[in-house]
């Protein structure tokens, strides 16, 4: 799950609820709307209905206790499992260029099932348009405390917005929740999520498909050509062919007309499913079912002219609202939604309304309007009017050439002198361009010689190139071979990692965080996946080798860059996982604080007024501010920790301790094992043993409030563990 849907989620109103399947069951009777929670599996209901469960299965609730939050607007639940099942980017608009008004319109009519997110290039929040089956319902996140503002509101301000939005299209499946002993359970788990209160607050653009006729009148198919008005394709192309052609349409057309129109109705609920550059004003569109209507007089006629008269209504409302067509689109558009019937009750139907219209074909990056080619009578009617223009035109130039003949016999000598002039003049001109594109010919064949003279030898240095590399690589291969490695100088170890620091930081800062998986929001895997643990260093690392090797490569090898790793992406979840919260709280509350990890580092301790003495340690662990939270010495040989390690530790250690409040733990890690005196020392230290009664372990305790852990670690082969106190 998303943090910030976790973090908007548990400040919810708590609602009560039972366990189980059965208290499953129970919200849904209750038509509940909001988030339930097992354990880390969440899911949520809109009115009873279970969208979606996440990072879990619905098997997880058998028999569990789950807490149960109350959504403040049905929106929230819809979007987050949208959010969470994610689905395709189907379009992006620039709202100055499609307003969101425009979209708005057109994915209701279509019966989409998606959400709309407008954050890109918005400064002031975040808005969101979430619609399932046409239905829709706004929310927004506005102003940097994120406040929620919901329904016509949140949508008015997001209509005053300037920026980028996306169409998501997203597929939702409802979860049954498995039966119980009693059946009428089963029949609460069926049906759609959207109640009368949330269609009425998405009922915005809806009213031309909720208009539309009744689906039985829609499945009719009229026996007579005037049963029903003929689209408006074919409105225009009789008009076409009858201004084309002198001689009227011949009556075995007219049946095949009215086939047209009769399959176009009883295939799809639009009537029109070409684009609309061939669609007429659909003004006489509206008027024509009328017409047939009446002059056929019966019941029949007059339901087939009404559901055709809807049709054309849903069309017209899709061109006002920018529609530039796709078949289904308009299809969903004047398909009957069934007012009062759920939404999820006719997935099937919403399933093939989810190509998104093209809002502004453009500007749109996706193109959802196929194009069709012109029926075979359109193009015997553009023909004909081809023809008949050219015959118009070699008439009128015949008289025109006939008039200038008698009018101007006088003139024509001078003419035919000033005519000669202008033809030698051209002829130059001819002649002066003919040399002109010889000359250019020439420099364009001279320069395509010497293109293919510089393609050849690049070929050449290109091969040559291929060559040298792979010599190289033969080199190297055999410098590692033998484990020489290019760098063009040295440095010691202690010096390289004297001048070393470490940084924790995040790929992505609002994923998964040490503050996150401290407050149990984070999974191992995922903080691991988002950690960087970067160095800085004092001197330059570029050719830099340490004992043979690069100064990477030798750093992440050390047992100290080993230690950190294991202290930030390990310990904590080992703290929690066994249940040692609160009685290693000083090292658990640390590890999210820790910011920067020194190398062979000092702490400076006061002795008097105004002196202080220095403290060294193998590794100090960091806050922001500088002060020390864990420090840590090593043992890499491979002899045993003694009891002077230890002792000499818990020394330094608490002189820093009473220094700083802010140290919560003191390591001796050791790449052995430990002596029996050096633990009897961390027994010692620590006040340890079988008559201690600290809850909290290897604790060094300085006063009543401060204090801190004293932890021997065990590491060996890249692996460590800690072995007191012992977990």
């Amino acid at each position: 799950m998303d943090s910030e849907i976790i973090d908007a989620v548990t400040g919810w109103d708590s609602a009560p609820a039972e366990s189980g399947y059965g208290g499953l069951r129970s919200l849904a009777n209750d038509d509940f709307t909001g988030a339930v929670v097992a354990g880390m599996t969440w899911g949520f209901m809109l009115n009873g209905r279970l969208l979606g469960v996440f990072d879990g299965h619905i098997e997880d609730f058998e028999d569990e206790s789950f807490e149960s939050y109350r959504a403040p607007d049905p929106s929230l639940p819809l979007l987050y499992t949208m959010q969470e099942t994610g689905g395709d980017v189907r379009a992006q608009y620039y709202t100055e260029e499609t307003p969101l008004e425009d979209a708005d319109g057109t994915l209701s009519a279509g019966g989409f099932t998606g959400y709309v997110e407008l954050s890109e290039n918005v400064l002031s929040g975040d808005y969101y348009v979430v619609y399932h089956g046409g239905k829709s319902m706004s929310a927004a996140y506005v102003g940097n405390s994120k406040r929620l503002i919901t329904g016509d509101d949140a949508f008015e301000r997001a209509s005053d917005e300037v920026g980028i939005y996306k169409v998501y299209d997203v597929d939702t499946e409802l979860v049954e929740i498995p039966e119980g002993d009693d059946e009428d359970e089963t029949v609460a788990s069926a049906g759609a999520p959207a109640t009368d209160d949330a269609e009425d607050e998405s009922s915005g653009g809806d009213a031309t498909p909720s208009s539309a006729s009744e689906p039985d009148g829609a499945d009719e198919s009229p026996t007579e050509p005037g049963d029903t008005a003929p689209s408006r394709d074919t409105e225009t192309k009789s008009d076409t062919e009858t201004a084309a052609t002198d001689e009227p349409a011949s009556s075995s057309e007219s049946p095949s007309t009215a086939d047209t129109s009769t399959t176009d109705t009883t295939q799809a609920p639009a009537a029109n499913s070409e684009s609309p550059s061939t669609v007429s004003d659909p003004e006489p569109a509206e008027k024509k079912p009328s017409d047939d209507a009446s002059k056929s007089g019966s019941a029949s006629t007059s339901a087939g002219a009404h559901a055709s008269s809807a049709a054309t209504t849903a069309d017209s409302s899709s061109a006002k609202n920018g529609v530039s067509g796709g078949t289904e689109a308009s299809g969903s558009a004047a398909e009957p939604s069934g007012s009062g019937d759920d939404v999820f009750s006719a997935e099937a139907q919403w399933r093939n309304a989810r190509s998104i219209p093209s809002l502004d074909p453009g500007k749109s990056k996706y193109e959802t309007a196929p194009k069709r080619t012109p029926p075979q009578s359109k193009e015997r009617s553009r023909k004909a009017q081809s023809r008949a223009a050219k015959s118009k035109r070699s008439k009128q130039a015949s008289k025109k050439r006939a008039s200038s003949s008698k009018s101007a016999p006088q003139s024509a000598p001078k003419q035919s002198t000033a005519d000669a002039g202008a033809v030698e003049s051209l002829k130059a001109k001819v002649s002066e361009l003919e040399s002109e594109r010889d000359q250019l010919a020439s420099e364009r064949d001279s320069l395509k010689e010497e293109r293919d003279e510089y393609r050849s030898r690049a070929d050449e240095l290109d091969a040559r190139v291929e060559e040298l590399e792979a010599e190289v690589d033969r080199l190297q291969s055999k410098l590692d071979d033998v484990g020489v490695h290019d760098t063009d100088h040295s440095m010691s170890p202690d010096e390289a990692l004297r001048g070393t620091n470490l940084f924790v930081r995040y790929a992505r800062k609002g994923e998964a965080t040490l503050e996150k998986a401290h407050a149990g929001q984070a999974k191992r895997e995922d903080v691991v996946d988002n950690l960087r643990l970067e160095h800085h260093t004092t001197f330059d690392t570029d050719g830099l080798g340490v004992e043979g090797r690069p100064y990477e490569e030798y750093l992440e090898d050390t047992p100290e860059y080993g230690f950190a790793t294991w202290v930030v992406t390990e310990l904590l979840y080992e703290i929690g996982e066994t249940g040692n919260r609160s009685s290693l709280a000083g090292v658990f509350d640390a590890i999210p604080e820790i910011d920067r990890i020194e190398l062979y580092g000092t702490v400076s301790v006061p002795i008097g007024e105004g002196e202080t003495e220095p403290r060294n340690f193998d590794i100090i662990f960091r806050d922001q501010m500088g002060d020390p939270l864990f420090v840590a010495n090593m043992n890499d040989s491979r002899d045993p920790a003694t009891k002077p390690m230890v002792a000499q530790l818990a020394k330094d250690s608490k002189a820093i301790a009473e220094a700083n409040e802010t140290l919560g733990s003191a390591f001796v890690v050791t790449a052995s094992f430990f002596e029996p005196e050096a633990l009897e020392v961390a027994a010692e230290k620590t006040g340890g043993g079988l008559l201690s009664r600290s809850k909290r372990k290897s604790y060094v305790k300085l006063s009543r409030k401060n204090g801190y852990h004293l932890c021997l670690v065990e590491g060996r082969s890249g692996d460590f563990h800690l072995n007191v106190p012992d977990i």
